[in-house]
């Protein structure tokens, strides 16, 4: 699989879907090798090998149902939290396309996203990276998609038809109930087909600052898994962290190895854990003392440090300065 991962906020959606089609989720977890914890850290990453064996099993304990279909239908756009605002707050459903298609491999390496422009109409389409899709990945994204592009236009938005690679399934009954559009199946592309003004009418929440600001987040996590070794999901890790009262031990745990084989590894990559873990300090001081009124003793605890003279001495040695002195520079 060429080391392609899935995030865990994904995961967590398909296994919602398995749930509410009455799937045990413990007794599915367990086939796979995946433990319940992995699914409360929202930035830990799942093998697209481990995601594939997670769908097959859903699909064979589902009864022959349309798993993909009804899966898709269960996801909602609080599933993907930071990557749904991103969408929320473009100035329309193509621009909200476009962003999707830069930023999807925060959620997945699975599949890619594409635009495509002819004479009376648009389509997004979808291409799974792995020869081995089958057709219920394929329905539950384009599912999920047509969901996603009624939510952002605050309307149903109606499609002129819906493609897929796959052959007809022999009960059309719910496809044509969720798409209420022409199916055409065994065509070239997986695809939802709008009527291209329909993509450039302006979505009711657009809002450029707050699109700004939610992209400097997605970006960080885009940079740190571009990064395919040991210190780029070390860096994940602390980018997504709520605070950085961590150590290296706890951060291997999650990482799924012990601390000797983290740090090994940190080594081979020529940095340290402590090396990742001040530099996003640094980061993220410079962020709230300059974006934020918090006092230097709550933001000393968010970083991780005991008192706030033990951050201040970083601080000086990072940047210079005092904290107060760094912060009094942002103003005019």
């Amino acid at each position: 699989m060429n080391g392609r991962t899935v995030s865990v906020l994904w995961i967590r959606a398909l296994l919602q879907g398995a749930e509410q089609q009455g799937i045990d989720l413990q007794q599915l977890l367990e086939t796979v090798g995946l433990s319940q914890e992995i699914l409360h850290t929202p930035y830990a990453r799942v093998s697209l090998e481990t995601t594939l064996n997670l769908w097959r099993k859903a699909e064979a304990w589902s009864a022959g149902k349309d798993f993909g279909l009804l899966m898709g239908e269960q996801v909602k756009p609080t599933h993907f939290q930071l990557f749904a605002l991103i969408l929320m707050h473009s100035e329309s459903l193509e621009a909200a396309f476009e962003k999707s298609i830069r930023y999807i491999r925060v959620l997945s390496d699975g599949g890619l996203y594409h635009l495509q422009h002819a004479e009376g109409e648009a389509a997004i389409c979808y291409e799974p990276q792995e020869a081995d899709f089958s057709r219920h990945q394929v329905d539950a994204v384009l599912v999920l998609l047509r969901n996603f592009a009624s939510w952002l236009a605050c309307k149903t938005i109606p499609l002129k038809r819906v493609e897929f690679c796959h052959p007809a399934p022999e009960n059309l009954s719910e496809y044509q109930r969720i798409f209420a559009a022409p199916l055409h199946f065994s065509a070239p592309r997986n695809a939802l087909v709008f009527a291209p003004e329909v993509l450039k009418e302006p979505l009711a929440l657009g809002d450029e600052n707050l699109a700004a600001m939610h992209e400097q987040m997605l970006e960080q996590q885009l940079a740190a898994l571009q990064q395919t070794d040991t210190a780029g999901l070390v860096r994940h890790f602390l980018v997504n962290s709520d605070d950085l009262n961590v150590d290296r031990d706890q951060v291997a745990q999650r990482l799924h190895m012990s601390g000797r084989t983290l740090q090994r590894k940190l080594q081979d990559n020529g940095t340290s854990f402590q090396q990742l873990l001040d530099d996003e300090r640094q980061q993220r001081a410079r962020t709230l003392l300059t974006s934020t009124t918090l006092p230097l003793t709550q933001i000393s605890e968010q970083l991780g440090f005991s008192e706030s003279s033990a951050f201040t001495r970083a601080f000086r040695r990072w940047e210079g300065m005092a904290p107060l002195e760094y912060r009094q520079l942002d103003k005019p």
